[in-house]
């Protein structure tokens, strides 16, 4: 067995832990091996000499927050990022953010919860939790803590409520009416793509010309915009690698996107190659689609012709109600939305399938 080192032992769960001394105070660092330990002294030993390290007995959630969002920045997405730090700032540090780690206790934690949980929806106060839970757990695995307060306490229930409203479809009348008004709209072309393909705003706002493959008659959909920690937009990869596909091109998205090369003229310079750019040259905001899509539905109001209000996803759900309803198959229609799975799919527009499998089995024809 390999020698520990001076002032290395392992503890009976089988971590190591190393006490070493600086000025005559004692410190004690914990690790799976002694590759880790030894990181864990350089840098203990850095901020040291910095004038920046807090003892762990005395460490805020807010200090430990800062330096855990620092570590986090390598191999995490900058709209993962933008989340933890708006969920943190807003709804975390102004009620345990002072607390030192080690003190926090489970009931400050439930209290929160439940203060968070009377101002905002369920949705959100999880989470702000699941943040919470993730910072906490990597303060356990950091050795600041021996467990996590959080610990066991179960999320709020997410009524079915909201996930209807946000998956609403357009009937056929109201898909006409509505793209009727729209075409009076400078994003008229963007949100026929959209309730043509299925794609969703990211991934429309970040095609670029050379992703339109003529010769395979398809759209290559590789990126979507994202955000960076400072909330600026920018162009990167989708969450999944279902989010990676191809989707047939037919003569209708062919005509719009010819529209849109027209229309686009000399807006852009030569060497940029996207296909939709905002009213003042920058990346299509998911806010400017669906306030042009408010404002398309507040004209038919006006007009003695309302209809209930939706956002850009309802495109995207009636691209696929239209899809199904027509005889389009489930496991294809899958894979041209970006779903990982088929039962997010059905789990979404099943609804639209009792129709659709009566008039299959009307045109069945079995000779007997």
């Amino acid at each position: 067995m390999a020698r520990l080192g001076a002032g290395t032992r392992k503890r009976a769960d089988g971590t190591l832990e190393k006490r070493f001394t600086i000025d005559g105070k004692r410190y004690s660092i914990y690790g799976k091996n002694t590759k880790e330990i030894s990181q864990k002294e350089q840098e203990i030993r850095k901020k040291i000499e910095a004038g920046i390290y807090t003892d762990n007995r005395n460490l805020t959630l807010d200090q430990y927050f800062a330096e855990w969002l620092t570590g986090k920045r390598n191999g995490t997405k900058g709209n993962t990022l933008k989340t933890y730090r708006s969920y943190y700032y807003k709804h975390i540090s102004p009620q345990i953010g002072g607390r030192k780690v080690q003190q926090l206790e489970r009931r400050e934690i439930l209290n929160m919860q439940r203060d968070i949980s009377e101002r905002l929806a369920a949705t959100t106060c999880n989470g702000v939790m699941r943040t919470l839970k993730v910072v906490l757990n990597d303060a356990v695995h950091d050795d600041i803590i021996l467990k996590s307060p959080a610990d066991g306490i179960k999320a709020l229930k997410e009524t079915d409520k909201a996930t209807e409203t946000y998956h609403r479809a357009l009937s056929e009348q109201e898909q006409k009416d509505f793209m009727q008004e729209m075409a009076k709209d400078y994003y008229y072309e963007f949100v026929l793509l959209l309730l043509c393909t299925g794609m969703r705003i990211g991934e429309a706002a970040a095609l670029a010309w050379s992703d339109i493959d003529y010769r395979q008659n398809v759209i290559h959909v590789t990126k979507t915009v994202t955000f960076n920690e400072n909330g600026t937009m920018a162009i990167g990869s989708p969450k999944s690698e279902a989010g990676k596909r191809d989707i047939p091109l037919n003569d209708t998205i062919k005509g719009v996107l010819s529209d849109q090369r027209k229309k686009l003229g000399n807006v852009l310079p030569m060497n940029d190659n996207r296909i939709f750019a905002s009213v003042y040259g920058g990346i299509v905001h998911n806010h400017a689609i669906n306030r042009a899509i408010s404002d398309a539905l507040a004209r038919l109001e006006e007009q003695g012709r309302p209809m209930e209000h939706f956002t850009a996803h309802a495109l995207r759900d009636t691209f696929a109600t239209r899809y199904i309803e027509q005889g389009g198959s489930p496991q294809t229609l899958k894979t041209i939305l970006g779903h990982s799975s088929l039962a997010m799919t059905m789990d979404l527009y099943s609804h639209v399938l009792p129709n659709t499998k009566q008039k299959e089995m009307d045109n069945l024809k079995i000779v007997i």
